[in-house]
């Protein structure tokens, strides 16, 4: 028999009993249509947790930090010049640093340093004010490589230039305005373009962020007075770092009331900024992106000699340092070398390990629970097969006897049930992906060509609840088909083996 009449014979004897091979392909779809569903509902889980991460901060960055202290907290300010001190304590200092970015997978590097004095930061004549606004400084030639990224303006290119927070405005009052109005709320990210902002009585609204209040004044249109040291003489010092933007302990530099660093009414402790460019918020990499400002090291290393003179600043040791790889893959390479040098780190690495590890769980246990209705597909394969076989005994015995070769009855019988495996799987997918649309359809909120082109394709800002992946189609029509043909081996082996005779002289 030609490969065409295997074809032809199959299509024959499907066709003659129409209802009992629908319901047979009807049992592969509803099958198909649950493992492929369920596998989906689980990749979109996936997704979620890395848009989660992606809010979070920049999965390629490590933040690093000096042995012995703990992660976000700052100690004093050590002098040491070199990678050792002299008690044999690892230092993270510049020529750490220098170390660090020879790492390979290694793109950048950057101490972090944190103003913890005592301030006031005023605008417009010291309308707007405000006592606490965190002042972090990184090596601002490194900003790009960082991936820190701006919502307007541009990097500083000029000594006096910096950058601010994206709600860095947020934090000042007006000393002109009652107590209770003399502030603006600052609104909070809710998605797809909104905004949460409440009111001074705690009532909150979600708005376009187009139509959030706005801050009293324009940092970019501003010059920022920073004044350290409190109203008494008093002053505090500088971190060597910050963690996800807290402040540390306080060293440095110490006022001694002489007019060095004295009140605010002293220039040797009050400086201007212009403002260049506002940040996006991103905590991964200091709380200065949301609310407080951004300087180069050499910016603070300036302040500190003009406030005091006598810090050795040139060997300043850092207790915090941020570290740029390349790609993400390398994170837990990068990391076990910055720990070969006696250094902590930490980064999102191991919260992406346990989100993707709880991800494939999922995606195993939904796609075993669709697995099961496959199963029973499979049953139901095997059952249409072995009545088949039972009704045509007789067609089988004239087949042989007109010299039919074993192989092409048992290629017949394997052939339909492929076939039904394959029309199944075909018509399953169809399905699948029909409803894995309308499912996100309302997620995103109704039909729209926009929300078709999303829920098809993803994006950046887009969460999607079923997410079916190109290879999972390819996948589940094989797998149907595999059931399909497994299922009909049990029968056409049965085929195969009655003998001729006995099978002519069935009266079926």
């Amino acid at each position: 028999m030609r490969f065409d009449d295997i074809l032809r014979l199959c299509a024959q004897n499907m066709f003659r009993r129409k209802s009992r091979t629908i319901l047979t392909v009807l049992g592969v779809i509803v099958g198909c249509c649950s493992i492929v569903l369920m596998i989906s509902l689980g990749a979109g889980v996936s997704e979620q947790n890395r848009v989660m991460l992606k809010q979070m901060g920049d999965l390629n960055v490590i933040t690093v930090y000096r042995p012995g202290s703990d992660y976000g907290t700052a100690s004093s300010t050590s002098t040491s010049s070199s990678g050792t001190g002299s008690d044999g304590e690892v230092k993270l200092d510049d020529d750490a640093i220098a170390s660090m970015k020879n790492i390979p997978g290694v793109v950048g590097a950057t101490g972090q340093m944190t103003i913890d004095y005592p301030l006031t930061v005023s605008t417009d004549n010291g309308r707007y004010y405000t006592t606490y606004v965190m002042i972090d400084a990184i090596d601002m030639a490194e900003s790009a490589t960082m991936g820190l990224e701006l919502t307007q303006g541009e990097s500083p290119k000029r000594a006096d230039e910096v950058l601010v927070g994206q709600y860095f405005a947020y934090q000042f009052m007006d000393k002109y305005r009652p107590d209770g109005y003399n502030m603006r709320n600052q609104p909070y990210d809710a998605g797809d373009g909104q905004v949460t902002q409440c009111d001074t009585s705690g009532n909150c609204e979600t708005v376009p962020a187009d139509e959030a209040q706005k801050p009293f004044f324009d940092p970019l249109k501003s010059t920022i007075t920073v004044t350290l040291g409190s109203t008494d003489g008093s002053s505090s010092g500088v971190a060597g770092s910050t963690g996800s933007g807290t402040s540390g302990g306080s060293t440095g530099a110490t006022g001694s009331g002489d007019g060095s660093s004295g009140s605010g009414s002293s220039s040797a402790n009050t400086f201007k900024f212009k403002p260049t460019g506002i940040l996006k918020e991103d905590y991964n990499k200091g709380q200065a992106t949301s609310t407080g400002m951004l300087l180069d090291i050499t910016q603070v290393r300036a302040m500190l000699a003009k406030l005091d003179k006598s810090t050795a600043l040139k060997g300043t040791s850092y207790n915090q340092a941020m570290v740029k790889v390349s790609d993400i893959s390398q994170v837990p390479d990068v990391e076990q070398q910055i720990r070969d040098m006696g250094f902590g780190t930490t980064s999102y690495e191991q919260m992406r390990k346990d989100l993707e590890q709880q991800s494939r769980f999922i995606q195993l246990m939904l796609g075993g629970i669709g697995a099961v209705s496959l199963l029973v597909a499979a049953i139901g394969i095997t059952n249409t097969m072995v009545m088949s076989v039972t009704e045509r005994t007789r067609e089988i015995g004239i087949m042989k006897a007109l010299g039919c070769y074993v192989r092409d009855i048992r290629m017949m019988f394997l052939g339909e049930a492929g076939a039904i495996g394959f029309l199944g799987g075909v018509i399953g997918c169809v399905l699948s992906g029909v409803i894995s649309l309308g499912l996100n359809l309302i997620v995103l909120g109704g039909f729209s060509w926009e929300h078709v082109r999303q829920a098809i394709m993803g994006g950046d800002d887009v969460t999607r609840l079923s997410v079916i992946p190109p290879w999972l189609f390819v996948f589940a029509i094989l797998f149907s088909m595999a059931i399909g043909l497994i299922s009909g081996f049990g029968p056409s082996n049965k085929a195969v083996k009655i003998p001729a005779l006995d099978a002519i002289k069935n009266e079926q």
